[in-house]
C-alpha cells in the first residue's frame, strides 16, 4: 500500500486471454501442470492516463500475480482519484494483493480529500484467522536482538560485485533457485529464511555493520503498555482544566510535578 507515483489508467493487471492451450508444434507439454490461468477481473479508474511508472507497476502485477484493489471493491468501486495538485487530479496511491488473497478482502476504501494532505488516505480491511496462542510480542523481541544495521560505504559497490562473484554466494543463490518449496506456510517461511540469509551474507561482506542503538523510549513504551503514561497525561489535562477555571497553588504544584515526570518518559 502507498504512493507509487504510478498512473495505470484502465490497463489490465493480468494476462488478457490467458489459457493453457498454446500452439505447440513439438507436441510437448510446455506449460507446467500447476499453472493457474489468470482470472480477468474488470477494474474501474477515473484516471485514464498511464505513465512509465504505471506500466512498470502493471508488469510487476502480471509477473507476480498481484492485483490492484483500487476500483474493484466496496469503498472505491469507481476507482476514485487519490492525488490532487495544481495540474489536476490523478490516481497514484494503490493497495496491491496476491490474487489468492482476493477472497479475504472485506473492503478497500478511498477517503475524501482534506486540507491535511494532497493525497487521500486509503484503507484496507482483510478477514484474518489469527492464532491467539502465538505470542507475537516475545517473538518480535527475540528476533529484534539479532537484527543488524548496515551502512553503505564508498567501497560497497566494488565489494558487492566481488561478493556476487564469490563461489559460496553463487552456490547459495543457485540452491535457493533450484529448491522446490512447498506452496504452504512452511514453504513460504523456509524460502523467506533462506533468502534473508543470502541478503545478510552479502550485506556482511558489502556494508559496514553498525551496532543497534538501544531505544531511549523503551521505558516509555513499557509505561504506555502499563497504561501509566495514558493515565498521567489524562490527569495533567484534568488538572490543567481546573487551573484555568480556578487557580490554586496546590494544584499548580501537582500539575508541574506530573508534567516533569511525563517529560522523562
Amino acid at each position: 500500500m502507498g504512493d507509487m507515483n504510478a498512473r495505470t489508467g484502465k490497463c489490465p493487471d493480468f494476462i488478457t486471454g490467458d489459457s493453457c492451450q498454446i500452439n505447440n508444434f513439438d507436441a510437448k507439454n510446455l506449460i507446467p501442470n500447476y499453472y493457474e490461468v489468470d482470472t480477468e477481473i474488470s477494474r474501474n479508474n477515473q484516471d485514464n492516463v498511464t505513465n512509465v511508472q504505471g506500466k512498470s507497476l502493471l508488469e510487476l502485477c502480471i509477473a507476480s500475480r498481484l492485483r490492484i484493489l483500487n476500483g474493484r471493491f466496496i469503498g472505491d468501486s469507481l476507482g476514485y482519484y487519490t492525488y490532487m495538485s495544481i495540474n489536476g487530479y490523478s490516481a497514484v496511491d494503490y493497495a496491491l494483493i496476491s490474487e489468492s488473497l482476493l477472497s479475504s478482502v472485506k473492503y478497500f476504501k478511498t477517503d475524501d480529500f482534506t486540507y491535511l494532505s494532497d493525497h487521500v488516505q486509503i484503507q484496507l480491511t482483510l478477514n484474518c484467522n489469527i492464532n491467539k496462542l502465538f505470542d507475537l510480542k516475545s517473538h518480535i523481541e527475540k528476533k529484534w536482538k539479532y537484527l543488524k544495521r548496515y551502512k553503505w560505504t564508498e567501497n560497497s559497490h566494488n565489494l558487492l560485485l566481488k561478493a556476487l562473484m564469490s563461489e559460496h554466494i553463487k552456490n547459495d543463490i543457485m540452491k535457493f533457485e533450484l529448491n522446490e518449496y512447498q506452496e504452504n506456510q512452511k514453504g513460504v517461511d523456509g524460502a523467506t529464511e533462506n533468502l534473508t540469509n543470502i541478503f545478510e551474507n552479502i550485506s556482511d561482506i558489502t556494508c559496514k555493520i553498525t551496532k543497534r542503538i538501544k531505544s531511549k523510549r523503551k521505558k516509555y513504551r513499557q509505561a504506555w503498555s502499563d497504561n501509566c503514561v495514558y493515565e498521567t497525561k489524562k490527569e495533567i489535562n484534568r488538572i490543567g482544566n481546573k487551573l484555568k477555571k480556578c487557580p490554586n497553588n496546590q494544584l499548580k504544584q501537582k500539575y508541574f510535578e506530573l508534567l516533569k515526570s511525563f517529560k522523562k518518559w
